[in-house]
């Protein structure tokens, strides 16, 4: 199995954007295949994007309401070390993946847990073992990515129903912002897309390399 990454930068569109966060020591990458997104990638440029940096850092592939037989095959091919589901997806469509490594992504409407509680029971009656959640802001009509918080003060008594879980925390993270999340909310991982940008789909190298490292201290102070 493998361990859950701490840092993670999503919306990775090219091999430079994704040298640069090796070397910044983010712990993974998010390649996303949602087509609608500004962020979103062909599988040629994945291709090129896992042959750059595959061995030295983790890759997450993000699919949003995707067919089971393009993960299954994306999967097979690049070696993703995660797969993030981040649409509508029931625990029957899960199950279809239940043998790769899952982090299902959340969007949470407000601080009340009872339906993310019943879609994790529904998990567990069909034999699914999520290696992680990952919790966003909602906003309707949006997948994530929109750079919305959720309260961070309240995190810790959201989450503490989901323990057993890695949770990642992601919303409206930013270089800025990093450390005051981590200190209030008290993740296990957190995920930043626009964030860390200086336009849609391109990473800001100082940003990212300042999140690395606030991450990482902060990280430390709350062990």
């Amino acid at each position: 199995m493998t361990t859950l990454f701490k840092t993670k930068v999503c919306g990775i569109t090219s091999p430079e954007d994704a040298r640069m966060c090796v070397a910044a020591g983010v712990d993974a990458i998010g390649l996303n295949f949602y087509q609608p997104s500004p962020r979103s990638l062909t599988a040629d440029q994945a291709r090129e994007i896992v042959s750059a940096v595959g061995d030295e850092i983790q890759l997450v592939g993000l699919f949003v309401n995707e067919s089971i037989e393009t993960i299954l095959r994306l999967h097979d091919e690049l070696a993703f070390d995660f797969i993030q589901l981040h649409g509508d997806e029931d625990p029957f469509y899960l199950k279809q993946l239940a043998h790769l490594p899952l982090i299902r992504a959340l969007r949470c409407r407000d601080t009340e847990p009872t339906s993310l509680i019943d879609y994790l029971a529904a998990c567990t009656t069909f034999d699914i073992s999520l290696e992680a959640l990952l919790l966003d802001a909602y906003q309707p009509g949006s997948y994530g990515g929109t750079g919305h918080q959720l309260d961070w003060k309240s995190f810790p008594d959201f989450t503490s129903h989901f323990r057993g879980y890695g949770l990642i925390l992601a919303g409206g993270i930013t270089d800025e912002n990093v450390t005051q999340a981590i200190s209030l909310a008290r993740p296990d991982a957190v995920d930043t897309a626009s964030g860390v940008e200086s336009e849609p789909g391109k990473k800001d190298a100082a940003k990212v390399t300042a999140f690395a490292r606030r991450a990482r201290q902060a990280f430390e102070e709350i062990r």
